[in-house]
């Protein structure tokens, strides 16, 4: 099947033969949409940014943008970035229709790429071809800019034609290109790395992922959303359960039959206590009394039964909350394992939008931290231990609040494996990280630390880890003293911060900041405070008032 108009889909095959000197331009972009009508693939930008990104990345050409080989130069002549400003603006206005053609400006670029399609791409990336790699980014600056406003969900009124139809795309198949998403997707992006040089330091508003994990981009309108609210966030954080007793892990039977019983077992962890809603609501009166209004209310990794979740999200409603991100375990049930998992929670005009974030790696409990976590009595040190969790397929949640603003969950493990999942969080780059855990103190000199650095130099995000005060009170490691950390916050250029639990408190009470920043990409094109930038501004601990207080 080939590629129709805009909005009807490119299906995906076998490449073509590559040449005797190596694939070439359409023989390796092939390999991703077999049937490409090179005339119709021109007319909606992101697929010519799909085709631009996806050469550009495999022969390494986008380097000659800061490293131009002797006798070139890089932008290619006067008044580039004007020029692909003004391209990018006509060519949202003709992708509003799908059989209109590309503008004029649009096309003689990409007549250029036309003509070597059987160009071979070891010939591009040895700086053989440069008519062409000038030609491929300047396509690529100019698809990112067309697409500038597909990067905010909010207002939807103000969505264009051409915006509608992108964002149907994205929602009926995951992507804004028309190219199968089995292979690959395109979808909005908030940050990338200012220093070093990779394909994805070359587009603001677009990203490109490979077919390994799917992407979920979720516009979210808010209940009552006002326009104040994209300045400033109000999230309380409840670091429970307050207690872990040693009985709450327990083992159980697994499905594998070949695992050595003797040097491995599957374990469960299930307080069996319920969440205290009473708590909850004085915690909530209180964080209103010191901060105004209360946006978000976030738990950490198997804080809440799966059937907990409905009256927590009703007495946040009654206290006018939008969202609850709060981690959410189901037992297993015969021979089906358990499953761990963020809850995202979005109160919207029409009541609570759900979404889940599944935990993509098993918790492994060794000698070493049975012993940290004073478990030998319920866990057998002599052997490892497996989390007894479901492994559904790889996806990322990135929920769209407005305003630029991006937030990716996670759960524990997955925020320190850099497979394909921390690659999408590099391409993507949210504004703001949370990863819920089940572990120790939230250490700077900890694994979690490591890690949420790691993502705050590339992309850029600013990253968020919350634990459960019971587990960080568990963890005795020989030597160290009981620590009350429960958070850890990390933005770039500002290092950790680490958030204590306060004695006598139950909640922490944070102010998070989004400011407007200007950026440029490593082409050379500057994007002017149409970047969030999220800070951490205020932090309170919060207590339950005394009886008389509350009269």
């Amino acid at each position: 099947m080939s590629i129709g108009h805009a909005g009807d889909p490119i299906t995906s095959g076998n490449a073509e033969a590559a040449a005797p000197d190596g694939p070439t331009i359409a023989s390796y972009f092939r390999s991703f949409a077999a049937d490409t009508s090179w005339d119709e693939l021109c007319r909606w930008p992101p697929d010519v940014f799909a085709l631009a990104n996806v050469v550009l990345d495999q022969t390494e050409a986008y380097r000659f943008a800061v490293a131009p080989p002797a006798g070139r130069r890089w932008p290619p002549w006067s008044g580039w970035n004007e020029h692909v400003a003004a391209a990018a603006n006509e060519w949202r206005e003709t992708a509003r229709v799908p059989e209109q053609e590309p503008p004029a400006c649009v096309h003689r670029h990409w007549d250029v790429v036309v003509r070597h399609l059987d160009t071979p791409l070891r010939s591009i990336r040895l700086g053989r071809a440069m008519d062409v790699a000038d030609a491929l980014l300047t396509l690529h600056a100019m698809a990112d800019e067309a697409c500038r406003g597909l990067t905010s969900a909010w207002p939807p009124g103000c969505d264009t034609p051409f915006e509608r139809r992108a964002w149907t795309l994205l929602e009926e198949r995951g992507s804004f290109s028309r190219i199968d998403p089995a292979r690959i997707r395109i979808t909005p992006k908030t940050h990338f790395a200012p220093r070093g040089i990779t394909i994805r330091s070359f587009s603001r508003y677009l990203a490109l992922n490979y077919e390994a994990v799917e992407v979920n981009w979720r516009r979210i309108e808010p209940a009552r959303w006002q326009a104040t609210d994209h300045s400033e966030f109000n999230i309380v954080l409840l670091p429970w359960p307050l207690e872990v007793r040693a009985s709450a892990f327990h083992p159980v039977s697994g499905p594998l039959e070949n695992m050595d019983h003797d040097s491995f077992g599957f374990f469960e962890f299930d307080p069996r206590r319920p969440i205290d809603l009473h708590l909850i609501e004085r915690l909530l009166i209180e964080a209103r009394r010191r901060v105004g209004r209360v946006h978000a209310v976030i738990l950490p990794e198997d804080a809440a039964a799966v059937d907990e979740v409905a009256a927590i999200e009703e007495l946040l409603a009654k206290h006018g909350v939008l969202f609850l991100v709060t981690g959410a375990r189901e037992r297993s049930a015969g021979e089906c394992m358990g499953r761990n998992f963020v809850h995202l929670g979005a109160r919207t005009r029409d009541g609570w939008e759900h979404y889940r974030q599944a935990k993509h790696h098993r918790w492994c409990l060794d000698e070493a931290q049975i012993r940290q976590y004073h478990l030998s009595g319920v866990l057998a040190p002599s052997r490892t231990w497996w989390e007894a969790i479901d492994l559904p397929v790889r996806t990322v949640q990135i929920m769209d609040i407005g305003g630029g603003a991006t937030i990716a969950p996670l759960v524990c493990e997955d925020l320190a494996r850099l497979d394909e999942v921390a690659d999408v969080l590099r391409r993507a780059g949210p504004s703001l990280v949370i990863t819920l855990l089940l572990d120790g103190p939230q250490l700077p000199q900890r694994w979690a630390s490591r890690y949420a650095t790691v993502l705050a130099d590339d992309p850029g995000s600013a990253v968020l880890t919350l634990t459960s005060f019971g587990m960080a009170s568990r963890s005795r490691p020989a030597g160290a003293r009981r620590s009350r950390a429960v958070a850890l916050w990390s933005e770039p250029g500002a290092g950790l911060r680490q958030l204590e639990l306060g004695p006598g408190a139950s909640g922490i009470a944070i102010t998070v900041a989004v400011q407007s920043k200007t950026v440029w990409t490593a082409d050379g094109r500057r994007h002017e405070r149409n970047t969030p930038a999220v800070t951490l501004r205020n932090v309170q601990q919060l207590r339950t008032p005394t009886r008389e207080e509350e009269r």
